[in-house]
């Protein structure tokens, strides 16, 4: 009987743990789903990716040319395609703070703004960046014909 007893306790030290325990909920919690920063937090990874704080989000619907990799069209070796988009973010964000709204969980997606202009747009808009996303397809359109960014060959 006594043995019965000690193992009936035992059950309600289990069960009551289990129901007023430490919760794991804040462990596995998603991450924000809103990231800013000021410019001494920003860096510019490459043409389409910011350092923001601790975490590296990529800029949603777009696609720069990496670093050491030349424009369309370009048969100069010296140029540096990946480089130019890449300067042309840091130029988007000279002394501007960001402000992302962030998808995604291995990795982080994100429609970033900084001073006002929307940077996945401006990138595209400027030539530096092609279009994924349907909504930026017309902006790389005029960046062709206009012959901006990396399209000033003509490619």
């Amino acid at each position: 009987m006594l043995l019965a007893l000690a193992g009936g306790m035992a059950t309600l030290v289990v069960v009551a743990w289990l129901f007023v325990g430490p919760s794991l909920s804040p462990a596995m919690a998603l991450p924000s789903r809103h990231v800013s920063a000021t410019t001494e937090r920003l860096a510019v990874l490459d043409g389409e990716t910011l350092r923001i704080g601790d975490r590296v989000v990529q800029l949603e619907g777009i696609t720069a040319p990496a670093r050491g990799s030349p424009c369309p069209g370009d048969d100069r070796a010296a140029a540096d395609c990946g480089a130019a988009a890449a300067n042309a973010l840091a130029a988007l964000l000279r002394g501007n703070a960001v402000d992302c709204t962030i998808r995604g969980h291995d990795r982080l997606l994100g429609d970033c703004f900084a001073g006002g202009t929307r940077l996945n747009r401006a990138l595209v808009r400027a030539g530096w960046a092609r279009a994924e996303a349907a909504e930026l397809r017309e902006a790389e359109a005029e960046a062709r014909v206009a012959g901006r960014g990396m399209w000033r060959n003509g490619s």
